[in-house]
């Protein structure tokens, strides 16, 4: 009996009317949609809210929608990359905070708004490890049923509070952050235009 493959494994034909089923594109084109501090400070807001802070009143509620889709996509992608073991590129300690570790190719990135907030040293050098961690609090279904309550109870102000959202909110971020790294270290196009400048590695 053949096996059937999902033809749309990672959810992008909603948000980029494509089916991609590579996961490193995956982060392309969700970076190509936002920056990284974009996608930060939503997952904030949207965490606060749904944790009892009143109905959130900022994005219009499709706008949201498309984003929360986006991040449905990078956490299927992080999924599908969880078990790679090393990053492929390696950083000297005095290296750390060159921007070529951290920031796009977008001619608007920020340098300072797009260095990471909530990753680790360790997990800044091989951003890998925040997807093991990510996973390892708990499984795709648990983080998908999580981030849609994120975002129902984000828009109903008489739902109940989240469970520990410090820590989904945390976990998201750090989510974010290491794919962010990942794509600028590691992606050399988005669909099948090549990036502005020198790639770290090739993908």
């Amino acid at each position: 009996m053949k096996t059937k493959h999902h033809k749309d494994p990672f959810n992008t034909q909603c948000w980029l009317c494509e089916c991609i089923t590579d996961p490193y594109q995956v982060i392309a084109g969700f970076f190509s949609e936002a920056h990284v501090y974009h996608f930060r400070r939503l997952i904030k807001k949207l965490v606060s809210h749904a944790s009892g802070a009143g109905m959130y009143k900022g994005y219009s509620p499709g706008d949201v929608l498309l984003y929360s889709k986006l991040i449905r996509s990078l956490i299927k992608a992080a999924h599908a990359l969880r078990h790679t073991k090393h990053s492929a590129v390696t950083i000297k300690k005095e290296d750390i905070f060159n921007k070529k570790y951290y920031c796009s190719h977008y001619v608007n990135a920020d340098e300072w708004q797009e260095f990471p907030r909530c990753l680790s040293e360790k997990e800044y050098s091989d951003p890998y490890r925040a997807f093991q961690q990510f996973f390892g609090y708990q499984s795709l279904n648990s983080w998908l049923q999580c981030w849609e309550q994120v975002v129902e109870n984000a828009f109903c102000s008489d739902t109940t509070s989240i469970t520990a959202p410090l820590t989904v909110c945390t976990h998201l971020i750090k989510l974010v952050e290491a794919a962010h790294l990942v794509d600028v270290r590691e992606v050399t196009h988005v669909g099948e235009c090549v990036k502005k400048g020198s790639p770290l590695s090739a993908t």
